[in-house]
């Protein structure tokens, strides 16, 4: 069957690390700056403020309350659907005075018909989310850490710890370098992107350590071969997951909600940098620390010594025979090299002639023999004669009997 796309090109990542090596860095610092510069704007459940939970005319929509906030100063108002008509107004924290302003302004600009309950909540809650937010990942890097170092090895899990730190500096990054509102839903994202980010990774390490141990002192290849192949050979699988993966993502971030696009962004951001960090910065990091190993090293030694021999027994054949064509004398059975190499030159073509007969309208003359030369038996006759005696001449023809 006739293939329809044409064959994948082989990626020499492994073979390119320190530039990958070079722009992971490069964007890890950009995101540190931003992030101890700049900080993070902390969402109300955070700070602590007002929430506000309000009835309004049916077919209000959530950009209409919003709109009506904004007029006041709260454009950052976080507004949440409660289902039918009802919505939840989280605001900086409110006097009395404020309360009042922003109902009034809401029964003009939102329809608003009755306010079901007023909250002022505290800076305590979202501590105690952030609190148990970093016991979850404290928890969840421990868990990885075991199970990758007893399921494949310490090192590799390493490998996967950094990735993780990477792929959370890149995403709280963006949201210091941007000014995005951090909300508990922000936390969960953050949570979720790194169960993606090593689902990719663990991928990979599989199949690196399946050929990996098909290394033997016979085998031609490097540990760095070995898991640039490892990743060739998986690389479309991870890159499909991610795109589907981000197409849906994508949707919630242009149709979705306020709520819901503050929790689809850190995904995409998340799954974007996983993706990257999987197949560009965890295999070469690998790759580099396991062949500082003695017996990786001596793999690496053992294919740089035969790439060396087979370079020069390409090279020394060809200077070695025009060494000897020019130094060795030729002898007498043997013709110089010149002579040998020389062909004698083709003598010019005899023009033809056309026989006189064969010409129209002329007729063939009779050939005349040299004046002054003998026939061309005579010489042949006499020497006969001379050798054999008077009786040597022609015989005499017997008579017959009568």
């Amino acid at each position: 069957m006739r293939r329809i796309f044409p064959s994948r090109p082989y990626l020499n990542i492994v073979g390119h690390k320190y530039i990958w090596f070079g722009i992971s860095a490069l964007i890890v610092v950009v995101a540190a700056v931003a992030l101890f510069t700049m900080g993070l704007n902390f969402g109300i459940d955070f700070t602590g403020g007002t929430e506000m939970e309000i009835k309004c005319k049916p077919g209000t929509t959530i950009s209409q309350v919003r709109g009506a906030v904004g007029k006041l100063g709260y454009s950052d108002a976080q507004i949440q659907s409660a289902g039918g008509d009802r919505f939840i107004v989280r605001t900086p924290k409110l006097d009395d005075a404020e309360k009042k302003e922003v109902t009034a302004t809401l029964k003009e600009g939102a329809g608003l018909e009755e306010v079901l309950g007023v909250n002022d909540v505290g800076p305590g809650w979202g501590a105690q989310v952030s609190q148990k937010a970093l016991i979850a990942l404290l928890v969840f890097i421990a868990a990885v850490l075991l199970y990758i170092s007893l399921r494949f090895e310490f090192k590799m899990a390493i490998c996967a710890i950094v990735e993780l730190f990477h792929d959370v500096v890149i995403t709280v990054g963006v949201y210091s370098l941007f000014g995005l509102q951090v909300t508990p839903a922000t936390v969960i994202a953050f949570l979720t992107i790194l169960g993606y980010s090593l689902y990719d990774t663990i991928v990979i390490f599989d199949r690196i350590k399946e050929n990996a141990d098909q290394l033997t002192r016979q085998s031609k290849k490097t540990y760095s071969e070995v898991v640039n192949d490892s990743v060739n050979q998986v690389i479309t699988r991870s890159i499909n997951t991610s795109l589907t993966t981000l197409i849906p993502i994508m949707m919630i971030m242009i149709f979705g909600g306020e709520t819901l696009k503050a929790f689809a962004l850190v995904l995409f951001v998340g799954v974007l940098s996983g993706t990257y960090s999987s197949i560009i910065l965890s295999p070469p990091l690998l790759a580099v620390w396991k062949e500082t190993e003695p017996k990786y090293r001596a793999f690496r030694e053992r294919a740089e010594r035969a790439q060396a021999r087979g370079k020069r027994v390409k090279v020394e054949p060809v200077a070695a025979g025009a060494a000897a064509i020019g130094s060795r004398p030729a002898t007498a059975t043997e013709p110089s090299t010149k002579a040998a190499v020389k062909k004698p030159a083709r003598a010019a073509p005899k023009p033809k002639t056309v026989p006189a007969a064969a010409k129209p309208g002329v007729k063939p003359q009779p050939k005349l023999k040299p004046a002054g030369k003998a026939p061309a038996g005579a010489g042949k006759a006499a020497a006969r004669a001379r050798t054999k005696g008077p009786g040597s001449g022609k015989k005499k023809k017997k008579k017959k009997k009568k």
